[in-house]
């Protein structure tokens, strides 16, 4: 589960493997035939996956604010009702890679918070709030708990939302704990930066507060980031995993579909990964930190 206290907590014995909508590459993203052919897969913790918010006030999984892209719909989720949704065909525009559309007509469809929980009562999840309306993330919190979700740092389900609006206003009505918004990320990486000015990189200490390096005690428990953003270098290497590290942050970097970058950021000790390709990463996993072994390269 995620945790928020110290380094020594919050680190798994293996980075997560996080199957990014699920295993989104070879079965249509963010269906029940996704999570399922995902959770199916040794190896998997966490399934990656987005809401937005119905016309008629149900979450439901999925990552555009329209249909267009991967059903045979068209038009806004938020003004649509669950029923509209649902007899849309959401495996319509899943194209396999020798061109055909597999999954056209079989019966997927868009899946609601409601259904897909408690169908997974084990697995992890970690949800992104796309939607935009602003009663949303207030919903979210009262959704998941009336699903039965711990509320607190044991909790199975993380939270996530590029709006540092939204995010905050989750954060106002839960105790699930969450990841940093767009603009904490910037907050947290010029805060870095001007630290990394005045220190020696090579050597980051075992521990130091938040306080001393971003000037305060800050609300989510990871940096859910990308490797580059266009030509910028987010991550700038071990010493920045091991500085979040220190603050008892998690590093958990997406989306990476290609082994060798896989390994790279294994080695520079990140603590997870969202892929599309859940398959390969666990291969790499196993690779790198075989099972019932102690740490492995990138580990303290």
């Amino acid at each position: 589960m995620w945790r928020s206290s110290n380094l020594r907590v919050i680190r798994n014995p293996r980075p997560l493997v996080m199957a990014h909508r699920g295993n989104s590459a070879d079965v249509p993203e963010n269906t029940r035939e996704a999570f399922e052919d995902a959770a199916k897969l040794e190896g998997v913790d966490v399934i990656e996956t987005d809401v937005h918010l119905t016309r008629d006030g149900h979450f439901v999984f999925f990552h555009d604010p329209v249909v267009d892209r991967t059903t045979n719909g068209r038009g806004k989720i938020k003004d649509k009702t669950i029923v509209e949704l649902k007899a849309l065909d959401a495996g319509y525009k899943h194209a396999a890679v020798d061109g055909t559309f597999p999954y056209r007509g079989k019966g997927l469809t868009i899946q609601s918070i409601d259904e897909i929980l408690p169908a997974f009562p084990d697995q992890r999840f970690n949800i992104d709030i796309k939607a935009r309306d602003t009663r949303a993330p207030a919903l979210l919190a009262r959704k998941l708990e009336a699903l039965g979700i711990e509320n607190g740092p044991g909790s199975r389900v993380l939270v996530a939302s590029f709006s540092r609006g939204m995010i905050s206003r989750f954060r106002a009505e839960s105790r699930v704990p969450t990841s940093a918004s767009t603009r904490e990320f910037l907050h947290y990486l010029w805060r870095v930066k001007k630290w990394a000015r005045h220190h020696d990189i090579a050597r980051v200490p075992e521990q130091v507060s938040q306080e001393e390096v971003l000037g305060e005690k800050v609300p989510y428990v990871a940096l859910q980031i990308p490797e580059k953003l266009s030509f910028i270098q987010v991550i700038g290497g071990k010493w920045f995993v091991d500085l979040a590290h220190a603050m008892g942050l998690a590093v958990e970097v997406w989306t990476i579909n290609e082994p060798d970058r896989m390994r790279k950021l294994l080695g520079w000790g990140v603590d997870g990964i969202f892929s599309d390709t859940p398959g390969t990463l666990v291969s790499v996993m196993n690779e790198l930190y075989p099972r019932n072994v102690g740490d492995a390269p990138g580990s303290r």
